[in-house]
């Protein structure tokens, strides 16, 4: 890889690894009020309180968040599931290559979902959907969190597409 491309391709991994840590503090930030808030709500109905519906509906929106959030970070340093008793009782070469085409294929399908995604919250902003629920809230807010950490796996994928195909260790 010529030096300048190299360059500039570090300082995109870097700044995809900064995102990436940002996206999972603030993951782990939601998960956190979200169980804070659902011990709160068990703790108000048993002591006699109504049941508030909005704290459900939080935390099911939530999900999606922590998710799509927190999944490019543990891509990037491998904390994802993998079968690695598997790779490891490969030889060299065809370790190499399975990780060349576990790349190739989910850099691919996280391209697909990324578009696929930006589709989806873009047609959910021009007609101004909402959810049909208690908060009622605009539905693109909602899967916004979708095609961003799908792109940001897609970075990736491509991230172990060349280690696998330069030999370079990957980033743990």
């Amino acid at each position: 890889m010529p030096a300048a491309i190299a360059s500039t391709y570090r300082r995109v991994m870097a700044a995809a690894g900064y995102l990436n840590l940002g996206l999972a503090i603030i993951a782990a930030a939601v998960l956190f009020t979200v169980a804070m808030m659902i011990f709160a709500e068990v703790s108000w109905r048993y002591m006699g309180g109504r049941s508030q519906l909005w704290v459900t509906e939080v935390s099911e929106y939530s999900l999606l968040y922590i998710t799509f959030l927190a999944a490019p970070y543990l891509l990037q340093h491998n904390r994802h599931v993998t079968v690695d008793l598997f790779l490891s009782g490969l030889g060299g070469n065809s370790a190499r290559a399975l990780r060349v085409v576990i790349a190739v294929l989910g850099g691919a399908l996280c391209v697909v979902l990324t578009i696929k995604g930006v589709q989806l919250v873009l047609d959910q902003y021009a007609m101004g959907t909402r959810r049909i629920s208690v908060m009622a809230p605009r539905s693109w807010y909602i899967f916004a969190a979708f095609p961003i950490g799908t792109g940001l796996m897609a970075l990736q994928f491509l991230d172990q597409l060349i280690a696998a195909i330069s030999n370079r260790r990957e980033r743990t």
